[in-house]
């Protein structure tokens, strides 16, 4: 099945009052999806604030109305979209109706001390009996409902750790999106043999002895991991080496961190509906509400600076312009003393050139004012190791790329004499 088909899925989700269905189903369906949540539409008929739960009887036959007539003309598209129902108190025969349609089941459950607390809190109409009453009804439960019983939107998939390693000699890509985003391919295209890849699964798989595409594990399995993972940066960070790590969901924190180090961010991401139907065919179904925070949190927690921010801006390109104007192709790179050519395929990289400030950005300098290879520029970061460049290793930098070996010119075969003695008399 390709990963960009359509899974179309109803999802009926039930759960106790204040467990927090509406919630979970905001954070998780992706937009044009449809969703039937009775307090949402008892309060949009009525013009109420969205988190009102208390409603007039007269209003809640109407709402009660609108939704299963509503409800029924979505079980007709179910083929072409995905609908999401909430259903506090779900009976044994709506049961059997959804499940007709190849419904999924997810029950909300926080605990029944969390519900009352919460309904004490925010909704004083709710009495106890009402709670306990749902709680009651456990053994009613769809059998293979999947249970959820924490959820918080505002912190899901964050790695709140932050990290203490300090930048070195390598070269660090860090390469960050939501889950099924296509981290791993994108390293792949863009690893070069010898470089460290540091992927979270492929290394918590190698752990557990698991296959190389699973993407769940225990919690034991994670803590070593993440053990593992920071003692590989630690060590990888001390080598003159190009270091690739996979960390999709960062805390600003370690972002931040990441890039005092000298990363290069990498954000991959091709879209949240792309994602979420990856995510549905993929990955474990609890990715998704990962997945849709990813989203949510995008333009507040972890999202790295634009080029003009970093200042490559406009300003920047229109100074590589004018240095690559007057660049003479076969001029020594400052950095490592190889020939720089503007055909990007001539240099050793295979990457076009750089823009260099010598007066790194990070040291307050503001002006481009040389080329160096793509490779070059990025291993020099803010300037650190200026005096221990490979160019100064070299007496002479060779000028010119290594020619390749030229063909051996097919051989030419003559009739040669017999130059051996006749065995055979004259």
């Amino acid at each position: 099945m390709s990963c960009l088909e359509v899974v179309i899925i109803l999802t009926v989700v039930t759960g106790a009052p204040a467990a927090g269905k509406s919630t979970w189903v905001a954070t998780v369906a992706k937009p044009g999806d449809l969703r039937f949540d009775s307090d949402a539409l008892t309060n949009t008929l009525t013009g109420k604030p969205p988190a009102k739960h208390s409603h007039a009887a007269a209003v809640k036959k109407v709402s009660k109305s609108a939704r299963e007539a509503g409800i029924e003309e979505a079980l007709k598209l179910v083929a072409t979209r995905d609908v999401w129902i909430i259903h506090s108190n779900l009976s044994a025969e709506l049961e059997r109706k959804y499940r007709a349609y190849g419904a999924r089941f997810v029950v909300i459950d926080p605990g029944e001390a969390v519900a009352l607390e919460r309904c004490a809190a925010g909704r004083p109409g709710y009495r106890k009996n009402q709670v306990a009453s749902w709680y009651a009804r456990r053994h009613s439960w769809p059998h293979d409902a999947e249970i959820i019983t924490s959820f918080d939107p505002a912190t899901a998939g964050v790695d709140e750790d932050d990290i203490e390693v300090s930048g070195g000699r390598a070269t660090l890509h860090v390469v960050t999106g939501p889950p099924a985003a296509g981290k791993s391919t994108f390293v792949r295209e863009h690893a070069r043999l010898g470089d460290v890849v540091l992927d979270y699964d492929l290394l918590a798989n190698a752990l557990a002895g698991e296959p190389a595409d699973n993407h769940e594990h225990t919690r034991q399995i994670k803590a070593v991991t993440k053990a593992a993972r920071l003692a590989a940066l630690e060590a990888a960070m001390k080598q003159d080496i190009t270091v690739w790590l996979i960390h999709s969901t960062p805390a600003a924190s370690t972002l931040s961190r990441y890039e005092s180090m000298g990363a290069t961010v990498h954000v991959v991401d091709p879209g949240k509906d792309v994602v979420m139907k990856r995510v549905k065919q993929m990955r474990p179904r609890v990715m998704l509400p990962v997945a849709a925070a990813w989203y949510d949190k995008q333009p507040a927690v972890a999202t790295p600076k634009t080029t003009t921010e970093r200042g490559l801006g406009w300003d920047h390109q229109k100074q590589r312009a004018n240095l690559v104007a007057v660049h003479v192709d076969g001029t020594p790179c400052w950095w490592c003393g190889r020939p720089m050519f503007y055909d990007k395929t001539r240099n050793f990289d295979g990457l076009p050139l750089a823009a260099d400030h010598e007066d790194a950005r990070a040291n307050g300098g503001d002006r481009a004012n040389r080329l160096l290879h793509f490779s070059c520029n990025s291993s020099r970061q803010a300037g650190a190791r200026d005096d221990q460049r490979p160019a100064l290793n070299h007496s002479e930098p060779p000028t010119e790329p290594t020619a390749p070996p030229q063909a051996t010119p097919a051989a030419s075969v003559f009739a040669w004499p017999d130059l051996e003695p006749s065995r055979a008399g004259p």
